[in-house]
Formats: structure tokens, sequence, C-alpha cells
């Protein structure tokens, strides 16, 4: 006869799947942002070889508009002035959420020990 969890427990347990959903998705959105800063760095070291007169188009909608470096440049900074904070953002986020997952996860440890208790030691001896 299958065995019903206790409310409490049950509750503790949805929570801490809902922490968990809440992190993968931090996770996920925190890899976006970081995949969008390594190419903008990379963008920004590749201007960095051209000379100042090089065209450099840009893409806007289906078309490639022709700017100066310097423009470029100033656009890619900003753009990883912001990414770089968003980053640091999610990372406070993340280890806020694992702090409070961590937490969950020690009172559902702890609720399962108080409902479904060891029961005494095993008689049989632990193969060596």
């Amino acid at each position: 006869m299958a065995e019903k969890i206790p409310p409490e427990l049950q509750t503790q347990i949805v929570k801490l799947q809902q922490l968990q959903a809440q992190l993968d998705r931090l996770a996920y959105e925190k890899s976006v942002i970081d995949n969008e800063l390594r190419e903008v760095n990379k963008v920004l070291e590749e201007l960095s070889t051209l000379s100042a007169d090089t065209a450099i188009y840009k893409i806007v909608g289906n078309v490639l508009v022709k700017k100066d470096k310097s423009t470029i440049e100033k656009e890619l900074n900003d753009r990883k002035e912001i990414l770089e904070l968003r980053s640091r953002t999610y990372q406070k986020q993340e280890t806020l959420l694992r702090n409070q997952f961590e937490e969950l996860q020690k009172k559902v440890n702890e609720l399962v020990q108080r409902y479904y208790p060891q029961s005494g030691q095993s008689s049989v001896p632990p193969k060596a």
C-alpha cells in the first residue's frame, strides 16, 4: 500500500522544485548573456586591429549600414557595460537562490528524517 506524503513535506518539496526551476532558468539566461558578452569582446578585439578609416558595416534589420569605427566601438562598449552589469546581477541572484535552495533542502531532509525515521542498524555486516 502506498504511503501518503505528509502535507508539510509535500509543500516543501514543491517549493524546492520551484527553486530548482528558477535556478535552471537563471542559469540559462546568464549563459545567454555571457555568450553575447564573449561575442562583443571578440568583435571589439577584432576592431582594435583595424585602422580608423576601414569601412565597417553594421546590420540594421535586413540592411547593412556603413558606420565609422569609433561609433561602432562606442556602441559595443556601451553594450558590453550593460551585459557585464546584467551578468553580475544574475550572479548575485544565483548565489541568493542557491543559498535558499540549500536551506530548503536541509529542511526537507529534516522533515524526511522526522516522518520516515531510519529503522535500527542492520544486522547484516557491510561487505568488505
